[in-house]
């Protein structure tokens, strides 16, 4: 049996995974940094105790420490709420994906049946399987010159099958085709 492996579900996977470990090295450096900063703190208030060092030196260095702390707490927190941004506007986008997919096949049904009232009205109008297709392009906006080179014929012909389309449809020309058919759509 073989499997196929699909590259959107690897790009997710791995995303997700790299994820998960940028989760875990920011709280192994945080905590190495807490942990770090506590011994610094304790080292200083030593140092102010044995008085190798002056009170301001001491709280000067406590303050950076502290300082330091809380930056990298805020960082943290910054990181943390981007993070979840992130995950809201992924989350968004897939709904809005979902939502265009589903309109999509809506507009596909649509045309669809559109489609098949214009060629029900073509067979109401008795016109010839040719007739039919001239009168579709000629709803497509091609031109009669366009139509003939499309249609490896002569424009002439082309113009007979037009003004045997008129007439089968009462319809005074190519303004009036369309205007029948897409009048009520506007």
């Amino acid at each position: 049996m073989f499997y196929s492996i699909d590259e959107n579900a690897i790009i997710i996977l791995t995303e997700k995974y790299m994820s998960f470990l940028q989760k875990i090295f920011l709280g192994l450096f945080f905590i190495l940094v807490a942990i770090y900063s506590i011994f610094e703190v304790i080292e200083e208030v030593e140092d102010l105790i044995s008085s190798q060092d002056s009170l301001w030196h001491v709280s000067f260095e406590i303050f950076f420490v502290i300082a330091s702390l809380l930056a990298l707490l805020y960082f943290t927190y910054v990181i943390y709420k981007q993070h979840k941004t992130k995950e809201a506007l992924e989350k968004s986008l897939s709904s809005v994906k979902k939502n265009l997919e589903g309109a999509n096949i809506r507009l596909l049904q649509g045309k669809k049946e559109y489609l098949n009232v214009i060629q029900w009205q073509f067979k109401e109008w008795l016109l010839s399987p040719s007739e039919e297709k001239i009168a579709l392009l000629m709803l497509k906006g091609l031109s009669i010159k366009e139509i003939a080179e499309g249609r490896s014929t002569h424009e002439k012909t082309v113009r007979k099958q037009a003004s045997s389309i008129y007439e089968k449809s009462g319809l005074a020309g190519r303004h009036e085709l369309s205007a029948w058919f897409f009048e009520d759509m506007l």
